[in-house]
C-alpha cells in the first residue's frame, strides 16, 4: 500500500476551472439557504446527519474510481484527525450562522477566513506576516464592526449568530491550513471520505440521542426529506467541484471568484428571506473584501519573491 498520493496533475483549463468554481459557489449558497429554510422544522443534529450520510454514495463511487482498494488510505493520520475536527466544528458553526443571521451577513463574515489564515499562518505554517498584512487584518475587523453595526437597535439579537458567524471562518481557516498540509502527500478524495464518514457516525449518535431519525411529525412532509437528501448529495458535488476547479486553474486565478458568494447571497436573501441591505452592511462588506483582497495580493507577491 503506498505511503503517499502520486497522481499526476491534469492539464490546466482555466475557463472550465472558473465555471466549476462558480458552480460550486452557487451550490454552496443554495445549500445554506435550504438549511436556513428547514431549520425551524428539523433539528440541527438531523440536518447534519443527513448532510453527511447523503454525501457518501457519490464520494465512495468517485473514490473507488480514482484509488480502488486504496480509497481510504491516508498516511498523515494525526493531521487528518485535526482536519476532521476543525472541519466538523466549522461546518456546524456555519449552519448555525445561516440559521441565526441574515444569509448575506453570514456569507460576508465567511470571507474573513483569509484574515484568520493570515493570523494563524506564522504558528501553523511558519510563514512570516509583515506589518502590511497585519494592518489589512485590523482593517478587516473594522469592516466586521460596521457589518454588525452594534449601534443599531437590532444588533442585540445577533449575539449567538455573530459568535457562530465568526467561529465558522475561524475553524474553517484552521481546517484549510491542515488541508494544505494533507494536500502535499494525500489524495483529496481519501481525506474527504474520512471526513464525511466520521461526520456521519458522529451525528448519527447525536441525532439518535436527541430523538428519532425519522420524526413522526415529518413523516408525511416529503418536501423536507427531499431537501435533507438533496443537501447531502449537493454537498458531495460541491466538494468535487471545489477540488476539480483547483486542479484545472491556479489559486491566483480562482481566489477572487470567492467574492461572488456575496452578491449571490444578497440576491437570495432579498428574494427568499426578505432581508434588508443597509448602508453599514454595504460599507462593512466593502472593507472586508478590500482587506482580504489586499492580503491575497501580498501573499501572491511574497510567493513570487520566494520562488525567485
Amino acid at each position: 500500500m503506498p505511503d503517499s498520493y502520486s497522481g499526476s496533475p491534469p492539464e490546466q483549463n482555466v475557463p472550465l476551472g472558473v465555471i466549476l468554481l462558480l458552480s460550486e459557489i452557487v451550490i454552496s449558497i443554495g445549500i445554506s439557504a435550504m438549511v436556513k429554510q428547514i431549520s425551524g422544522d428539523v433539528s440541527f443534529f438531523l440536518i447534519m446527519f443527513y448532510r453527511y450520510l447523503a454525501s457518501l454514495p457519490l464520494l465512495l463511487l468517485l473514490g473507488w474510481h480514482q484509488r480502488k482498494s486504496n480509497l481510504l488510505h491516508v498516511g498523515q493520520v494525526k493531521t487528518l484527525i485535526v482536519r476532521i475536527i476543525m472541519g466538523t466544528i466549522g461546518l456546524s458553526a456555519w449552519f448555525n450562522a445561516v440559521t441565526h443571521l441574515p444569509l448575506s451577513v453570514a456569507t460576508v463574515l465567511a470571507q474573513t477566513m483569509a484574515i484568520f489564515i493570515t493570523l494563524m499562518a506564522p504558528f501553523f505554517l511558519g510563514e512570516k506576516v509583515g506589518p502590511r498584512r497585519l494592518s489589512a487584518v485590523l482593517l478587516g475587523f473594522v469592516g466586521v464592526f460596521f457589518l454588525i453595526n452594534p449601534l443599531a437597535e437590532s444588533s442585540s439579537v445577533w449575539g449567538i449568530g455573530l459568535a457562530f458567524g465568526l467561529a465558522a471562518p475561524f475553524f474553517g481557516a484552521v481546517m484549510f491550513i491542515f488541508l494544505r498540509k494533507l494536500g502535499r502527500t494525500e489524495a483529496p478524495i481519501s481525506t474527504s471520505l474520512w471526513y464525511n464518514i466520521i461526520g456521519t457516525v458522529l451525528f448519527l449518535v447525536l441525532a439518535v440521542a436527541d430523538g428519532p431519525l425519522i420524526p413522526q411529525e415529518l413523516t408525511d412532509n416529503h418536501f423536507v426529506w427531499f431537501i435533507l437528501i438533496f443537501i447531502g448529495m449537493a454537498s458531495s458535488i460541491q466538494q468535487f467541484l471545489m477540488a476539480k476547479s483547483h486542479q484545472l486553474a491556479s489559486v491566483t486565478v480562482l481566489a477572487p471568484l470567492h467574492y461572488a458568494a456575496v452578491p449571490i447571497s444578497i440576491f437570495i436573501g432579498i428574494l427568499f428571506f426578505n432581508e434588508v441591505i443597509t448602508l453599514p452592511f454595504l460599507f462593512g462588506t466593502s472593507v472586508i473584501i478590500c482587506s482580504t483582497w489586499y492580503i491575497f495580493q501580498r501573499e501572491k507577491l511574497q510567493k513570487t519573491d520566494n520562488d525567485n
